[in-house]
C-alpha cells in the first residue's frame, strides 16, 4: 500500500512540470490569440510622412496612391497642406475633437505663419469624422461649412461604403474653398468605372507571364547574337519611378510645415 502511494505522488509530481509549462505558453501567447481591440495611437508616436495615413485598411492602394498625389499636387501649387488620417479609433476616454487637434499639431500640416493646413480624420470602427482646420483657413473654411462637408459629402458616401469617393470629393470641394483657381493635373477625374478590380485573375495572370517569358527568352537569344539592349531587343519591363494615378504627380511624401492650429472645425459620423 505504501508502494502505490508513493508511485501515485511520483506520478503526480511529473505531470506537474510540463502542465505548468503549458499554462505558462497559454499566458505567454495569450495576448496573440486573443489581440486587444485596434485603437489609435499616441498622436506623437505617428509618422506622418505621407499625405495619407490609412492604418485602417480603408483604402485600397491605389486610392491611397491617388489621393496622396492630388493633395501632393494641391501642396506644391498652392502650399496648402491637406492630410487624411484613417484609424480604427479613438483611445479609450478620449475626445474625438481633443484628439484631432493633437494629431494636426503633431503633423505640423501648413506653411509657419500661414497655418493654412488641415487634417480630415476617419474613425473606422467608430463611425466618426473630424474636419481640423489651420488658423489661417478658417475665415474660407468656417465650421459651418465643415459641417456641411461631413453632412452631405462624406457621411452619404460612406453610409453606402464608397469610402474613397467620398474623401475624394470632400477634399476637392475643400480645395475650391480655399483656392476657386486650383485646377488638378490633366487627367485626374479618378478611376474609370472599372478599374481592373472586375477583370478576371488567372487569364490575367497568364498573360503577364506569357509576356514575360518570351521577351526574357527572346532577350537571351539576342544577347547570343551579339546585340546589346541598348542597340536593339525586345520590349522589357525596367523600373520608372511612380507618377501616381490619374496624372499627378508621385506625393514624395509629406513634410509639415510647422502650421497651427486652435481648434476650428467640425465632426460628424455615419
Amino acid at each position: 500500500m505504501k508502494r502505490l502511494f508513493v508511485k501515485k505522488n511520483l506520478a503526480g509530481s511529473s505531470l506537474f512540470l510540463p502542465v505548468l509549462f503549458i499554462l505558462f505558453l497559454f499566458f505567454l501567447l495569450l495576448p496573440a490569440i486573443f489581440p486587444p481591440p485596434a485603437c489609435a495611437q499616441d498622436p506623437a508616436a505617428l509618422r506622418f510622412d505621407d499625405y495619407v495615413l490609412d492604418q485602417a485598411g480603408l483604402l485600397r492602394v491605389e486610392e491611397k496612391r491617388e489621393l496622396a498625389s492630388l493633395l501632393a499636387d494641391f501642396d506644391q501649387k498652392t502650399t496648402n497642406q491637406f492630410l487624411v488620417v484613417i484609424l480604427p479609433s479613438l483611445p479609450p476616454a478620449t475626445s474625438l475633437e481633443l484628439y484631432s487637434l493633437e494629431l494636426a499639431e503633431a503633423a505640423k500640416a501648413g506653411r509657419a505663419g500661414k497655418d493654412n493646413g488641415l487634417l480630415l480624420l476617419i474613425l473606422r470602427d467608430d463611425r466618426k469624422i473630424r474636419i481640423e482646420i489651420g488658423t489661417g483657413l478658417e475665415e474660407k473654411i468656417t465650421d459651418g461649412r465643415a459641417g456641411r462637408v461631413i453632412r452631405e459629402i462624406l457621411a452619404p458616401a460612406f453610409q453606402r461604403d464608397e469610402y474613397y469617393p467620398g474623401i475624394k470629393a470632400a477634399m476637392l470641394n475643400l480645395m475650391n474653398r480655399v483656392d476657386p483657381s486650383y485646377a488638378p493635373a490633366a487627367g485626374g477625374g479618378g478611376f474609370p468605372e472599372s478599374d481592373g478590380q472586375n477583370l478576371p485573375f488567372l487569364p490575367v495572370l497568364i498573360l503577364v507571364l506569357f509576356v514575360v517569358f518570351f521577351s526574357l527568352l527572346d532577350q537571351r537569344r539576342l544577347y547570343r547574337r551579339g546585340y546589346s539592349q541598348t542597340t536593339f531587343g525586345p520590349v522589357v519591363f525596367r523600373h520608372r519611378p511612380s507618377g501616381g494615378f490619374g496624372g499627378f504627380r508621385s506625393s514624395g511624401g509629406f513634410r509639415g510645415g510647422g502650421g497651427g492650429f486652435r481648434g476650428g472645425g467640425a465632426s460628424g459620423g455615419w
